[in-house]
């Protein structure tokens, strides 16, 4: 082969060289352009559904406040009613209490008044008692009246009824006349023990 002809083939030989390279660099840059625009693509819709997932959120988010809202105004409504039946309850009460108190002072009231008048009572029969004795044991019946009127202990006050001036009757009919005040004093003596016991309690 001749020289020119190998100079010739071989300016094709780089020639052709270079063009592969330039299509090798030029298929590489689709390549990664390719590569781009997937990962562009791929981001696009993650962004998307990002977006979707933003935009659920948000009107979940905003359904809830609304919700809320609504609770908030029924929970108030419903405070204002709980309240004044809470109010009306305690005066309900106030008044239960006050017409107690009424009835506890009125019951003691009726009580000391039923104290007093049989206290009142006893006395009056025992100052009666001498005038429906025989007029010979009328002198004893104060000595039983002031045994009756003793305190608890037993102590007797001693009176001057022995020194009363009377007529001297006869055995039976000074026995007759003891034996009555005897009991006359002994029902007094049951009336006001009664009468303190009713006291105490």
């Amino acid at each position: 082969m001749t020289a020119p002809a190998e100079k010739d083939l071989e300016r094709r030989r780089e020639r052709s060289a270079a063009a592969q390279a330039d299509a090798e660099k030029a298929r590489a840059g689709v390549a990664e352009l390719d590569q781009r625009l997937q990962t562009n693509t791929t981001l696009t819709q993650q962004q998307k559904q990002a977006l979707r997932n933003a935009e659920a959120e948000a009107n979940r988010l905003k359904r809830a406040l609304k919700s809320a809202a609504k609770d908030k105004d029924r929970l108030t409504k419903q405070r204002k009613r709980a309240l004044s039946r809470a109010d009306k309850a305690e005066t309900k009460a106030k008044a239960a209490e006050a017409k107690y108190d009424k009835s506890v002072l009125a019951e003691m009231v009726r009580r000391e008044k039923e104290r007093d008048r049989a206290t009142s009572a006893t006395g009056k029969e025992l100052e009666s008692a001498p005038s429906r004795l025989p007029a010979t044991a009328q002198a004893e019946v104060p000595v039983q009246q002031e045994a009756a009127k003793a305190p608890a202990n037993g102590r007797r006050r001693r009176t001057a009824a022995a020194d009363t001036k009377r007529e001297q009757p006869d055995a039976g009919t000074a026995t007759a006349v003891r034996t009555a005040a005897r009991k006359t004093a002994a029902s007094a003596a049951s009336r006001t023990a009664r009468t303190s016991r009713a006291r105490a309690r």
